[in-house]
């Protein structure tokens, strides 16, 4: 049973909302879900119920409530409202509490933003804040201290969504954020860190005098309202904005403005990698790559942007980007403004699937059973890991530990604490497990909402979707989705399936929302041969690739098509969206486009392999975009 306060009270039991009785009944349980496990006296009741004057049949009416209560939650003979002297206690699983599972990931992806690790920490924000459906319970009016508890969890709200603004400015996502922080001033008028935000967001956004006026109006309103000025931090701001303070630039740039420590150096950027010949035998020695430098990737997030043109929409071709040729059997890192081939770190025998989480960047290498796992912050590597028997695809939840399911009825959990004594020779040792899922072969999965979802693969080998338990490790239930699975991505609160219904050669996309049953579906294409091949989320939207060559982008909140873009030329089989973009790996002549999402078209195609170096896994971050290259096939 599963219990809701962030929004209408709910109770839900298999997916379906409980009837939860009188108003009056629904006010106790909301007290209750407020102090899960904790004992609320009778007068604490009774207080929120009626206030100073209540009638003086309160203490029955109170207990009447609790009886009706007990009749709507008591399943199996287990009553979960234990009595105490002169009061009462909601026995509740804080995994079904909305509101528990969500000051857990805000804690944790606070210790994820303490890190430096802002990507990591905004998707852990972005589950968080999926969890409110509205006010915290909207619809009940409590008459005594339980307003200031709704009110601190709507304030706890507040504050996580500004912690996601400091993330996606730490991200580079300045002129995305400008709409949200439009609104969410006008809101709150006299908070200066939105105030702030807004004004960082406008200066990286080449809107200097827009800054400053943003600061004006700052000034005015707490002058007005309060009679005070805007506090030294918002001043320090507005000054360092005037004097083109370069701190402004750099992730921290509001930490800077305001006095607080810079963050630290990047490392010196490593050399571009040489050409490579268009031939080269398969490399041999594959563990001294393992410590090679992967952080190549700073290369790109400081290289300088250049004008780009299109190759949709009349405009002519751009030139072909000058990049280094990637053999197969390998991976590369690519400078996501410029097109050039930044790095080409490693390889294993058919690289393929990759997850990035934080600063850690796992890849499976299909062809010896193994997966690499590269930590972006330290530059370093570790020579492979054993990935199980026969792995299909990888996925990392919010603490960096590794999914990885297997082309078997299992998935594979792989620690993110990783032993090893920095003897390239060694191999590392890594906490394992295996979670049995009823699916004939797992396939795709992906991450979120508290759960690993998983289809069965390879493409359109069986109609469910299975959730296993993150926190415990553990199978937790299966939901049917009437078609065949292709792929799987999680965002925007919620999974995104792809799906095909071969009688009638139809694509599908299907969200599935954690702890819910019922799928909504939304029919993309007819007349396609096997279903969408591709499903990623970002830039405001769900982007799927189909298998007649359309790249799609769906509103998450209508579930209606908002981007169609035509690319059968191209052959997209793979999409990562990321650095401002949607990226597709292609099978025509295997190289990699680049979609600008606003202009809705190709703005680049970089080559990069050829007929022997096939793409087989693409992932890209703020800075970076990396691809694997198997050799001929993908494993």
């Amino acid at each position: 049973m599963e219990f809701r306060i962030l929004g209408p009270l709910e109770v839900l039991e298999d997916g379906r909302p409980l009837a939860l009785g009188r108003l009056k009944e629904r006010v106790v349980l909301a007290v209750l879900l407020l102090h899960p496990n904790e004992f609320v006296s009778r007068e604490r009741l009774i207080d929120e119920l009626w206030g100073p004057a209540p009638p003086a049949t309160a203490r029955k009416a109170v207990n009447v409530y609790i009886s009706k209560l007990r009749q709507t939650l008591t399943r199996d003979g287990h009553d979960p409202i234990a009595t105490a002297d002169g009061g009462y206690r909601l026995v509740v699983d804080l995994d079904l509490l909305d509101a528990d599972r969500m000051r857990g990931l805000v804690a944790t992806a606070r210790e994820r933003m303490a890190d430096g690790e802002s990507e990591a920490a905004s998707r852990l924000l972005e589950e968080a804040l999926a969890f409110w459906r509205g006010p915290t319970l909207s619809g009940l009016a409590l008459e005594s201290f339980g307003r200031d508890e709704v009110a601190q969890l709507d304030e706890l709200r507040l504050t996580a969504l500004m912690d996601r603004l400091d993330c996606d400015l730490a991200q580079g996502r300045h002129e995305h954020v400008l709409g949200e922080l439009q609104v969410l001033v006008r809101e709150h008028p006299l908070r200066e860190r939105l105030r702030a935000q807004q004004m960082l967001a406008l200066y990286r956004a080449d809107r200097q005098a827009d800054a400053l006026d943003v600061y004006q109006q700052a000034r005015h309103a707490l002058l007005d309202e309060l009679g005070i000025e805007p506090s030294e931090s918002l001043q320090r701001l507005q000054q360092a904005i005037l004097r083109h303070d370069p701190a402004l630039e750099v992730p921290a740039g509001t930490a800077a403005a305001h006095g607080a420590a810079p963050a630290p150096a990047a490392a010196d950027a490593a050399a571009p990698a040489e050409s490579l010949p268009r031939s080269r035998p398969r490399r041999l020695a594959l563990r001294r790559r393992y410590l090679v430098v992967a952080g190549l990737a700073a290369v790109a997030a400081a290289a300088s942007a250049v004008a780009v043109l299109s190759t949709r929409g009349g405009g002519p071709k751009p030139p072909s980007s000058p990049v280094s040729y990637v053999g197969p059997d390998s991976w590369a890192i690519i400078d996501p403004t410029t097109g050039e081939l930044v790095g080409d770190p490693g390889g294993g025998v058919k690289p393929g699937p990759m997850a990035l989480v934080g600063n850690a960047l796992w890849i499976v290498t299909r062809g010896n059973g193994q997966i690499e796992r590269y930590d972006l912050r330290s530059q370093k590597g570790t020579p492979p890991l054993p990935a199980g028997a026969a792995p299909y695809d990888i996925a990392a939840d919010a603490d960096g530990n590794a999914w990885v399911s297997q082309r078997k009825p299992f998935v594979t959990w792989i620690s993110r604490r990783v032993k090893w004594n920095g003897d390239p020779y060694a191999t590392p040792a890594a906490t394992t497990q295996d979670i049995p899922v009823p699916l004939a072969r797992a396939g795709a999965e992906a991450v979120g909402g508290g759960y690993l979802w998983v289809i069965p693969g390879p493409i359109s080998a069986g109609n469910r979707v299975a959730l296993i338990d993150v926190r415990h490790r553990r199978f937790h239930s299966t939901i049917p989705l009437g078609r065949q699975t292709t792929a799987i991505a999680y965002g925007y609160g919620s999974a995104w399936i792809g799906t095909y219904d071969p009688r009638r050669s139809t694509a599908w996309l299907s969200r599935v929302r954690p702890g819910s049953d019922r799928p909504e579906s939304l029919g993309l294409e007819t007349g396609d041969g096997a279903g969408p091949l591709a499903v990623a989320v970002g830039e405001g939207n769900v982007w799927v690739v189909t298998s007649r060559g359309s790249l799609l982008g769906i509103d998450p909140k209508d579930l209606q098509i908002t981007h169609r873009i035509p690319m059968s030329a191209e052959q997209p089989t793979l999409l990562a969206v990321g650095a401002s973009s949607v990226w597709t790996a292609n099978h025509k002549n295997y190289d990699v486009s680049k979609v600008d999402p606003e202009k809705n078209k190709i703005v680049r195609t970089i080559p990069l392999g050829s007929y022997s170096a096939i793409p087989c896994g693409i992932a890209a971050i703020h800075g970076s975009v990396y691809v694997t290259f198997g050799e001929t096939t993908c494993g």
